[in-house]
């Protein structure tokens, strides 16, 4: 009895033992088989991560691409003199609720329609309609057929949507705010520095800025031929101010264009202008630049460049509101002589804001 009860609990501990290897030798086993595929995989990631990391750094900081564009031109396969002047235009397509979203495309279709009757620059300079969100597709053919123009219409969410770097907007409040938490500090930061790094920009010279709740009055000569003929950079609307009571910290902008001369050893080419800014306690001079005609090789300058980075990097364009005309009444101050503005009134150009 004793000899048939050991046998049994020999066996048991040999199947048991039998068990724990085979479990062993399955855990082996698939260890094996998978640990050159997940090493496979992670360094596939490193190297990619790698490969984005050195392109990242190659890549030109003023040629984003645009995922999404639609052109007229492509649209009827018509073929086109290429042209050097394009309009621009920005606008937010409508979202949430049709019933009750404001949409801007059909005031948009007015300006276009006006802008052909007034600007005489026989219809060749492209317009570019550039946009959050989507248009329905009878707003774009609507505005297509209005105008003779090359009409592009360019989504920008792809970048409208950033902020500074470094900047975290979740734990910050506007200082400002209008049309949402930080919709025109993008806004700003849209004409200021975004626009002029789209790749679709780079084909053209000169660049007017438009905004749809505004317009020309009269009749306007082609101020592109103007602007070229008198070998000018800019094209400027009347002057205004941004007071630091109305946007604290507006005045701060002045440390660092300061900064900015001080590290690159700048000379301002336009010393009233610049005097004009730092000679004012509580308001900083602009330009009122809803409407403006760049010649776009001032903005392609090295120096130009990192004064738009400096400003970036400093983050007052979301912490301020630093707008765009001021930043850009501090650059034509800084890169532009008294000689190379033109004004509108003086040249005898009627326009409104808002009307």
């Amino acid at each position: 009895m004793l000899n048939k009860e050991s046998l049994r609990h020999q066996k048991c501990l040999i199947s048991l033992v039998f068990i724990l290897l085979m479990i062993l030798l399955f855990f082996y086993s698939f260890g094996t088989l998978c640990g050159p595929s997940i090493s496979y995989n992670v360094n596939r990631q490193l190297t990619t991560i790698t490969t984005t990391l050195i392109n990242l750094k190659l890549s030109p900081v003023s040629n984003i691409q645009e995922p999404y564009i639609f052109s007229k031109k492509q649209y009827l396969n018509e073929t086109r003199q290429p042209t050097v002047n394009v309009i621009a235009f920005l606008v937010a397509s409508p979202t949430g609720d049709m019933r009750l979203a404001y949409n801007p495309y059909p005031r948009l279709r007015e300006r276009v329609i006006q802008l052909d009757e007034r600007l005489g620059d026989n219809k060749t300079a492209d317009l570019i309609i550039f946009h959050t969100g989507y248009p329905f597709h009878g707003d774009v053919t609507s505005i297509m057929k209005a105008t003779a123009r090359n009409v592009l219409f360019v989504n920008v969410d792809h970048i409208f949507y950033r902020f500074s770097p470094g900047f975290d907007p979740h734990i910050r409040d506007p200082t400002w705010t209008q049309r949402g938490k930080w919709n025109y500090h993008h806004m700003c930061y849209f004409w200021f520095k975004q626009v002029f790094e789209l790749k679709i920009i780079q084909q053209y010279r000169y660049m007017m800025r438009l905004d749809d709740d505004s317009q020309m009055l009269g009749k306007w000569p082609n101020v592109f031929e103007i602007i070229a003929k008198r070998q000018a950079l800019y094209i400027a609307n009347r002057r205004e101010v941004d007071f630091d009571y109305v946007l604290p910290g507006m005045t701060l902008v002045r440390n660092i264009t300061l900064a900015f001369i001080r590290k690159y050893n700048i000379r301002p080419r336009n010393p009233d202008m610049m005097a004009d800014i730092f000679n004012r306690t509580l308001e900083t001079p602009n330009y009122w630049n809803n409407v403006e005609v760049i010649d776009l090789s001032l903005i392609r300058q090295i120096e130009v460049i990192d004064f738009m980075r400096w400003v970036d990097e400093s983050r007052g364009i979301f912490l301020y509101r630093w707008g765009d005309a001021p930043l850009r009444y501090i650059t034509l101050a800084l890169f532009v002589n008294a000689t190379q503005i033109l004004h509108l009134n003086k040249l005898g150009l009627g326009y409104c804001h808002p009307c």
